[in-house]
């Protein structure tokens, strides 16, 4: 029998499917599921708008596709023994083009794509070891449900960053008209010039502990950015549904990459699939800072001295620049309190 070893993306789909966050889907999609969603957007006729995949590149393959057991280890952690199904393979221009759209080819994460799903495993568990089958930064939506004792109305909010005075904004909207606030970061690989994981979890847990307790909640969503634009920002919604959410706010470039997507195309493809993801979608413009007001707005300023004042966009993008110029991060951009817990270790750089 083979041991085959599991990458930590891997281990995160394993952990959010056995523990229902990515319900109606509760396993790895075989190959009749798999063609289910990338063609109609759904699994045994309930909305899903992305398949999560067991993938093994063309090594792995040589080593197992004669294989009926194998057993998974992460970290040299045994995990599972499985009992293989199927191994089938998926034309990549179809599922480049069904999640990515038609410039898949363009998305880097295409090309990752292809290097890292040769072929699909198809099985089921014979074995599981739930001693090894966590992680520190996984909560379940059973564990968090329970601490937040079954709030009428929660607004859920997706960050992969350390909040700024936009991300503020956005809480203070969503506390004031939904009452409740889950702040959830994901956690998980990020691309280099981005925030380590516990760089993101100080600062969002250090956020919600400032709003209170009985109102704001705090718990890593622990997985990885796909870059799946509307399809992944669909995803997130499910997911926040799962969690016990029941609004969800969708951004201006949700799950985007770069220029990729346009502009609040995220927005709209939730919105218009808001009955069918089942929680509410809050979509509302890019929070920016007013010169001369001197304050966070999201929409045009009607104060006739604002009429031509300048916009300044806030963005992750633009700090992290500063924290790696070493260069102090103005109020406007990021509250003191948050800001002095980052400095240029608060990066990766490979």
């Amino acid at each position: 029998m083979i041991n085959l070893s599991i990458t930590k993306e891997q281990l995160s789909d394993l952990l959010n499917l056995h523990h229902q966050v990515f319900y109606p889907l509760k396993h790895f999609v075989n190959y009749k599921q798999f063609k289910s969603i990338l063609f109609s957007k759904k699994i045994d006729d309930k909305f899903f708008p992305l398949p999560i995949f067991f993938g093994i590149d063309k090594t792995n393959f040589n080593k197992i596709k004669k294989q009926k057991f194998l057993k998974l280890f992460y970290k040299r952690n045994f995990l599972s023994l499985i009992k293989i199904n199927d191994i089938f393979q998926v034309d990549s221009n179809i599922v480049g083009e069904k999640i990515f759209g038609k410039n898949f080819k363009k998305h880097p994460y295409f090309i990752k794509h292809i290097k890292k799903n040769f072929a699909y495993l198809d099985f089921k568990y014979e074995k599981l070891n739930k001693q090894n089958l966590k992680h520190k930064n996984f909560i379940s939506p059973s564990q968090l449900k329970k601490k937040m004792k079954n709030k009428k109305t929660l607004a859920g909010f997706h960050t992969r960053n350390v909040p700024h005075t936009a991300h503020q904004w956005v809480h203070f909207f969503m506390m004031k008209k939904y009452k409740n606030i889950l702040i959830q970061p994901l956690i998980g690989q990020y691309k280099k010039n981005e925030y380590l994981d516990k760089v993101i979890i100080k600062s969002n847990k250090l956020v919600a502990k400032m709003y209170g307790n009985n109102k704001a909640f705090y718990a890593p969503y622990f997985s990885y950015p796909r870059y799946g634009g509307p399809l992944e920002s669909a995803l997130h919604a499910i997911v926040r549904k799962n969690y016990g959410c029941s609004h969800f706010w969708v951004g201006r470039d949700h799950a985007g990459y770069k220029n990729f997507y346009k502009k609040y195309t995220s927005q709209n493809f939730c919105k218009k699939n808001e009955t069918k993801l089942g929680i509410k979608i809050i979509a509302q413009s890019e929070p920016y800072f007013c010169v001369n007001c001197k304050k966070i707005v999201n929409k045009k300023c009607l104060k006739k001295s604002c009429k031509n004042s300048k916009k300044m966009m806030i963005s992750g993008t633009k700090i992290r620049s500063l924290i790696n110029k070493k260069k102090e991060i103005p109020e406007f951009l990021m509250h003191k309190e948050i800001s002095q817990l980052l400095n240029n270790k608060s990066i990766l750089k490979h």
